[in-house]
């Protein structure tokens, strides 16, 4: 047994693990790091594991046999039985760890090792089996020796000795307490310290670099990126992207002979030149794209009068929101306790604060059911929708993408028709947590996800204070999908709690908010959400509410004084 520590990262690598690991059976041990493998890795790794570890129990047993003794009875001497003592085979250690580069990935690795000389190995190399004799005559004592191995690079099955490819010499072999790899991202290597030597085995490594043209462009694709990310901060142009690319192409192909390898040669040679090119141009893209946005904190506020089927799916879908708000108020009118019993049934696995807001049921008072859930909210911008809206799960990052102060945001949203809605609150009655997700089954223009339109519709929807000179009314102003900053809530005293029944008090917010100076903008093609059939609210206040939202626009009133 070799006294040295193998080290491998892996990440779905099923089909060359095996071969790796056979021939690395002679070591010590195996540090085996997993790097999220999603393919059947871990468990052939796990087989070989098993297998040898039931050929050591095998071996023991036979060491043991060959160390029995027979004691002469005559001469009071012990002689031994004459065996071959086979080798265990090597310990194979597993561990798991995201991936945090290859260099620092390398390194975690090593640390694991038992043994102070470690052999890094890649998953898709396999080492000739000349490195247990090699190895022997290795000089372990001295540990600022580095060991190189030359590496035979192979495109689909064919040793490639052109486009840079060969030779190829890597530092693998080395005393862990004299060294160790850089922490580079991508294109990792061994630190070479100042009273280092380097050292060239004659064993070799076959590496299977690439099966086919596809395998070549993906392990380009997330190099170029690893490689950008490395580099951020450092020159680059489109210029200089072209003119790495093209010399790239023209070194490997002529100059280094891959054109002597046919179309394999010319595949390698232009995809080296398209990695080259992608890097920089990639590196020149995140030195020149701005930071990205920061979002505000938002708070999503749900109002509910008794609907605790319907509230049901809505909070269902609030789960699945990307991004999640910082919390969830549910602005609740007066219901009975077995809603309040549905939210706290919530509560306890939620993944974002959800909270409840009640107050006692002295007839519709929606205004102050808002008003009394964002004086609660701890976000700096706050979005409101009634308990009877499914969301799509950008609705949120929809919301905070056109955010802005001084705007209120009208949302809209896709009716669902009776015999819809029926069906989802059917399934919903069969405890379903999907049920919502029928809605988004609709097949409606509305219901399309379109940046480019919903870009075009805000610029254009704008509407302020002067559109009262041509009429006392905005069309489409509806609470059941609206969002805008706290701060612009309390600049105009929140929503009216004059307001007793439905009817205009939207609107009548909306009127304030514009005469302080903010803006009205519509929101369509994103932040969708699907509004479930319901019977029309009884509109006997709406005369009246009628009559104090003229008062408003008469007045231009910027502010209301709620009473406390």
């Amino acid at each position: 047994m070799i006294n040295i520590s193998v080290c491998i990262i892996v990440k779905n690598a099923k089909d060359t693990i095996k071969e790796c690991l056979e021939a690395l059976k002679g070591f010590d041990e195996i540090i085996l790091l997993d790097n999220d493998s999603a393919d059947s890795t871990l468990e052939i790794v796990r087989e070989i594991s098993d297998t040898w570890i039931r050929e050591s129990s095998d071996i023991k047993n036979i060491n043991l046999a060959c160390d029995l003794t027979i004691k002469d009875s005559t001469t009071n001497l012990t002689s031994q039985t004459n065996c071959l003592n086979p080798s265990k085979p090597a310990e194979i250690r597993i561990f798991k760890s995201p991936f945090i580069g290859f260099g620092a990935l390398k390194n975690l690795a090593v640390s694991k090792a038992r043994n102070e000389w470690v052999f890094v190995v890649d998953s898709d190399e396999v080492i000739e089996q000349g490195i247990y004799d090699e190895i022997k005559t290795l000089d372990l004592n001295n540990k600022s020796i580095i060991y190189a191995l030359e590496r035979k690079n192979l495109y689909a099955g064919e040793w490639i000795k052109a486009c840079g490819w060969s030779p190829d010499f890597v530092l693998r072999i080395f005393n862990k307490s004299f060294t160790c790899f850089n922490e580079n991202l991508v294109h990792e290597s061994v630190i070479l310290p100042k009273d280092s030597t380097k050292c060239y085995l004659k064993t070799a490594l076959k590496h299977y670099a690439y099966d086919d043209v596809a395998h070549l462009i993906d392990k380009m694709q997330i190099y170029s990126n690893l490689y950008a990310k490395q580099n951020i901060g450092k020159s680059s142009s489109p210029t200089k992207a072209f003119m790495h690319g093209t010399w790239s192409f023209i070194q490997n192909y002529f100059f280094k002979k891959g054109i002597f390898y046919g179309y394999k040669g010319f595949v390698i040679s232009f995809c080296n030149a398209l990695g080259a090119f992608f890097k920089y141009i990639k590196l020149y893209e995140l030195n020149t794209t701005p930071p990205p946005r920061t979002y505000a904190l938002c708070s999503l506020i749900i109002t509910t009068y008794n609907q605790k089927e319907r509230l049901s799916l809505v909070i269902d879908s609030v789960r699945d929101l990307q991004p999640l708000p910082i919390e969830v108020i549910i602005a609740d009118d007066g219901s009975l306790q077995d809603t309040r019993d549905l939210i706290e049934s919530y509560m306890h696995d939620f993944p974002c604060p959800l909270k409840h807001i009640w107050q006692e049921d002295k007839g519709f008072r929606l205004a102050k059911s808002r008003n009394s859930a964002i004086k609660v909210a701890k976000g700096d911008y706050i979005v409101i929708i009634d308990g009877d809206m499914i969301l799509e799960k950008s609705f949120i990052k929809d919301h905070l993408n056109f955010a802005k102060k001084g705007v209120f945001l009208q949302g809209s949203r896709v009716i669902l028709t009776k015999k819809e809605t029926q069906k989802i609150l059917r399934f919903c009655k069969l405890r379903k947590d999907s049920a919502y997700k029928i809605a988004f089954r609709k097949f409606n223009f509305k219901a399309w996800r379109w940046s480019f339109l919903a870009k075009f519709i805000y610029k254009k929807s704008k509407i302020k204070a002067d559109i009262f000179e041509q009429s006392d009314f905005i069309k489409g102003v509806k609470g059941c999908n609206m969002s805008f900053f706290k701060s612009d809530f309390e600049a105009i005293g929140g929503f009216n709690e004059k307001f007793i029944g439905w009817g205009r008090e939207d609107s009548e917010f909306v009127a304030r908010f514009l005469f302080a100076g903010g803006e009205f903008r519509r929101l369509k093609f994103g932040a969708i959400a699907y509004h479930l059939y319901h019977d029309e609210s009884p509109k006997a206040s709406l005369e009246s509410n009628h009559k104090l939202y003229l008062e408003t626009i008469k007045d231009k009133s910027k502010f209301c004084k709620n009473p406390l």
